[in-house]
């Protein structure tokens, strides 16, 4: 009688396992910094994040602000609530429709708004438990009356 019990209590701990909705985070918190070519802040300068845990989400998300007079914005974190079951199948149907080359899991991506191009992107991380992630674009303006230069 003992060995059922076991057996019982293993299966519904891996049930639990499976089908508990862990928070998981997709995009940690960013700063954003816009600077011209001249190391200007961009103020009033468009900013879009684009997210989707590909295992949970079928649809991407986006988001648009704006940097403040300093051309920086605060990003939040974007997290989602998943089971562990719901994962390996939402994965599994994303390689289906995408192919094996495809990976589950984050994507994401952080750029500016705009007639702009990305001359440089710089990418820092600091802290040990409460990570501080930040962006540093360094943009043009594209010209209108050029719009091969840009």
């Amino acid at each position: 009688m003992r060995k059922h019990r076991a057996w019982w209590l293993f299966g519904f701990l891996a049930l639990v396992v499976l089908l508990y909705p862990k928070k998981l985070t997709v995009v940690p918190p960013y700063h954003v910094k816009l600077v011209d070519q001249f190391g200007a802040p961009m103020a009033n300068t468009g900013v879009s994040e684009l997210w989707q845990q590909t295992s949970v989400q079928r649809m991407e998300h986006l988001d648009q602000t704006m940097t403040n007079a300093q051309g920086e914005v605060d990003l939040p974190e974007r997290t989602i609530r998943a089971a562990l079951a719901q994962r390996m199948v939402g994965c599994l149907g994303y390689l289906g429709r995408m192919g094996l080359a495809a990976t589950c899991g984050n994507r994401s991506a952080i750029y500016a708004a705009g007639d702009l191009k990305e001359l440089d992107r710089s990418e820092t991380s600091t802290g040990v438990f409460a990570k501080q992630h930040s962006v540093l674009l360094t943009l043009k303006r594209c010209d209108p009356e050029e719009p091969s230069l840009c």
